[in-house]
């Protein structure tokens, strides 16, 4: 009885794993972004994860399809289904920019928000699997 237990114990924990929600690949968000003018423009932004272990590396893609930034992450962390990183964005203006960015992945989604430049309320995303 034990070993049949066992079994099915092992099979359930083996076919869960097979559905665990993955961070790897890419995943893409929009959002709309009103100038100072008054216009809309579609933001879209592209993230390319990779993982290994609890680090998480890869890069981010952000703009309005016409100079896009790649940014590569840096400190990646997994922790089960939540995830965090820095990117560095490059302005003539302001210099350099990091950007803080946290959430969790949910099956085809992930879910979270950036914060700029150490702003404590930061902007919220959600991405679908490309």
């Amino acid at each position: 009885m034990k070993t049949l237990f066992s079994s099915i114990l092992v099979s359930a924990l083996l076919a869960g794993s097979m559905f665990a929600a993955t961070i790897d690949g890419k995943w893409k968000a929009t959002s709309e972004a009103k100038s100072k003018k008054g216009k809309s423009a579609t933001i879209t932004t592209v993230f390319d994860l990779k993982s290994d272990g609890g680090t998480l590396t890869g890069s981010v893609t952000t703009g309005k399809g016409r100079r896009d930034v790649t940014m590569d992450i840096k400190d990646g962390k997994l922790e089960g289904d939540r995830f965090s990183f820095t990117t560095v964005q490059q302005n003539k203006k302001k210099g350099e920019i990091k950007i803080q960015w946290s959430g969790s992945v949910n099956g085809e989604e992930l879910k979270g928000t950036s914060a700029a430049g150490g702003k404590r309320k930061g902007v919220e995303f959600t991405a679908k699997r490309m």
